[in-house]
C-alpha cells in the first residue's frame, strides 16, 4: 500500500525546466513519507539541482544517448536491471511516455503511479492511474502534485527555490571579477532555446540590448549549443556586454543570476533557473502557452499574446502561413518598455 512507501523512485525523462519542476512535488513528498528513501530518476542534464535536495536520497541520471545506437537495446536491459536492483517499493511516473512507464513497471515495484492514456498497454503496466485535470490544475507543476492529492497524500508547500551553493557563487565571481564590482543593475539576457522555432530572433533581443543603453549591466547568455546564436546577437550590438558566454555549466548560470536584476529569455530552461534564484523574469512565449510552461514564480511579465488556432504546436516546423506569427506579434519596444517600468517599479540590488 502507499501509506507503507519505504522506497521510492520517482521517473520523469523530460527537459530539463520539467526536471526543476519537480521540486515541489518531491517537497511534498517527503513530508508525507519522512522515513523513506526517494530516487529521482531524470533525464541527463538537470540532475544537478536535484543533487540539493535534501529529500532525495539519490539522483540518477538516465543517458538517453547510451542506450542508442548498435548496442542501445543491450545497455538500457542492463540499466532496467540495475534500476530492479534497488528493489522499490513505489513509483511515481510522472512523463506520460512509454520509455518511463516500462521502466516503472520493470523496477519489480508493487505501486506503480502514473497518468491515464488512451494506450491501453500503458495502463495495463500501471496500479493507481488517475486523469489530468486540464481546467483544475493547468500548471505542469501542479499536474505533477495531482498524483499526491489523488492517491490520498496532501500539498504542505508549493514553493519552488534553488539554493545556489556558495562554492557556486564564489566560482563564478572568480571567472567573472566584473560581478565584484558591480555598480549597475545587470540584466541576464538569454536568447536561445531548445528549438529553433521557439526563438524570438537575435536581430529583435539585440533591439532590446541596444535600447538599454548605458544604463545597465547586460549578460549575454547561451548554452552550449547556442555559441550561433549568441553570435549573431553580438554582431548587431553596438556595444559589447559586460559578460558574454556559452560556456556556463547550469549550475553556474544559476550562480550568475544572484548577480542579477533581470531575466529577459524565450521559453527554455534558463528562465525557470532564473525564477527559482529569486530573478525577476521578462519570458517570451509563442509556440507554447506559458499557463502550462510559465517560470513558477510571482516575479514575472510574460509576453503570451497570439491567440492563432495553432498553439501549441508540434514545434518541430512552423505550419503556419506567416513563420512564427505566435512570435512576430511581440515587438522589441513591448520588451523594452517593460524593463524600464520593473526597473521603476522594483527595489533592485544593485
Amino acid at each position: 500500500m502507499l501509506k507503507d512507501a519505504k522506497k521510492i523512485l520517482v521517473i520523469n525523462l523530460r527537459y530539463i525546466g520539467d526536471t526543476i519542476w519537480m521540486y515541489p512535488f518531491l517537497r511534498n513528498l517527503k513530508l508525507n513519507f519522512p522515513r523513506a528513501e526517494i530516487t529521482a530518476l531524470v533525464i541527463e542534464g538537470g540532475e544537478i539541482f536535484l543533487k540539493l535536495l535534501p529529500d532525495v536520497s539519490e539522483v540518477i541520471a538516465f543517458q538517453r544517448k547510451e542506450i542508442k545506437g548498435r548496442f542501445g537495446i543491450i545497455r538500457f536491459i542492463r540499466f532496467l536491471m540495475e534500476i530492479r536492483r534497488k528493489k522499490f517499493d513505489t513509483a511515481f511516473i510522472l512523463s506520460n511516455s512509454d520509455r518511463p512507464t516500462i521502466i516503472g513497471f520493470i523496477s519489480g515495484a508493487p505501486v506503480r503511479v502514473g497518468f491515464r492514456h488512451d494506450s491501453w498497454w500503458r495502463a495495463y503496466l500501471l496500479t493507481d492511474k488517475f486523469l489530468w485535470d486540464y481546467e483544475k490544475n493547468t500548471h505542469m507543476i501542479e499536474y505533477y502534485l495531482q498524483a499526491l492529492t489523488d492517491t490520498g497524500l496532501k500539498i504542505f508547500d508549493r514553493s519552488l527555490t534553488i539554493d545556489v551553493p556558495e562554492s557556486a557563487i564564489r566560482g563564478i565571481t572568480e571567472r567573472f571579477p566584473i560581478l565584484k564590482r558591480k555598480s549597475k543593475k545587470a540584466v541576464i539576457v538569454h536568447p536561445g532555446s531548445r528549438t529553433e522555432i521557439r526563438q524570438w530572433g537575435a536581430a529583435r533581443f539585440a533591439e532590446v540590448i541596444n535600447a538599454l543603453g548605458e544604463d545597465y549591466n547586460v549578460f549575454l547568455i547561451g548554452g552550449p549549443q547556442e555559441g550561433h546564436v549568441v553570435q549573431d546577437v553580438l554582431k548587431r550590438l553596438k556595444k559589447t556586454p559586460e559578460i558574454v558566454s556559452n560556456e556556463l555549466s547550469l549550475m553556474e548560470f544559476a550562480a550568475l543570476c544572484k548577480f542579477g536584476d533581470l531575466f529577459i529569455g524565450n521559453d527554455s530552461a534558463p528562465i525557470h533557473i532564473a525564477a527559482a534564484t529569486g530573478l525577476f523574469v521578462i519570458g517570451i512565449y509563442g509556440p507554447t502557452f506559458s499557463k502550462y510552461c510559465g517560470p513558477w514564480t510571482e516575479k514575472k511579465i510574460l509576453f503570451d499574446m497570439s491567440t492563432l488556432s495553432c498553439r501549441m504546436c508540434d514545434q518541430d516546423v512552423c505550419l503556419n502561413q506567416e513563420r512564427q506569427a505566435c512570435l512576430n506579434i511581440i515587438k522589441p519596444q513591448m520588451i523594452i518598455e517593460t524593463v524600464k517600468k520593473v526597473a521603476g517599479e522594483c527595489a533592485f540590488e544593485s
